[in-house]
């Protein structure tokens, strides 16, 4: 069993290029995360944990005991939290372009607020133009990124309730809920970590230093991509992970 996590206010087309190649050997599931995409998006401010407990909450609808768990960048940092929080419901990570470890204090600063800003905008001015540019800065080569996937993204930015819920589903980016070295150390089970070493920013050093602390972490590092290693090089990435996922 595979649960997929998407990234900051995105949903479950983000692993479009990746369903049907994990399909061949495990039931997959992607979920639009809490607030996002399609699923309910309550009144309060979304904290990782909110994030995490979601996902719990959907195993159990879905009585799933135990699971694996792909997540790019917020979603492996869910996965992680997840992981720590009920060690007894994951049995493995991949973190792709994984957030949740402070690596450079002053560069997650000024990620969170560029991050905030390119959300925003989308969510208040939901045109084809403002989603393909935040979409397109999650990629090396802009010409990677189909119609298909601006089409969805549009959609789903164009429901009025977006534009309400994009503060709150930003709010994890305020600070200071990022794993511990020590939480990050205690995470004992087997963890894929995907560098994408084309694009020298903080999530590549995040990966590495995810994988050096980590009891159980093995780096992969992946060429032609940025923080969308899944979906821009996804034969590389789908024959990467699913070698690692059925090693359980």
């Amino acid at each position: 069993m595979v649960i997929l996590l998407h990234g900051t206010a995105g949903s479950l087309e983000n692993f479009s290029a990746n369903y049907a190649a994990y399909a061949e050997h495990f039931r997959v599931i992607g979920l639009d995360m809490l607030g996002c995409g399609w699923t309910d998006k309550p009144d309060y401010d979304y904290l990782i944990n909110h994030y995490a407990e979601h996902v719990r909450s959907f195993m159990d609808a879905l009585g799933i005991d135990k699971a694996a768990v792909v997540g790019v960048s917020l979603g492996a940092w869910v996965g992680a939290a997840l992981a720590q929080a009920h060690p007894e419901r994951v049995d493995r990570l991949v973190l792709v372009s994984p957030a949740g470890i402070i690596t450079d204090p002053e560069e997650e600063q000024r990620f969170a607020e560029k991050l905030r800003k390119s959300r925003s905008t989308a969510a208040a001015e939901p045109t084809w133009e403002t989603v393909s540019a935040a979409l397109k800065a999650l990629i090396l080569d802009p010409e990677t990124l189909s119609d298909e996937i601006v089409a969805v993204r549009l959609a789903i930015y164009q429901d009025p309730r977006m534009k309400a819920a994009m503060p709150r589903l930003l709010a994890f980016s305020k600070g200071g809920q990022a794993l511990s070295a020590e939480q990050w150390r205690s995470l004992a089970l087997p963890m894929q970590v995907i560098a994408a070493v084309d694009a020298p920013n903080m999530f590549l050093s995040n990966a590495y230093a995810i994988a050096e602390i980590a009891p159980d972490a093995r780096i992969v590092e992946m060429t032609g991509c940025d923080h969308w290693a899944q979906y821009e090089q996804p034969d590389a990435f789908n024959q990467q992970s699913i070698a690692f996922l059925l090693e359980a």
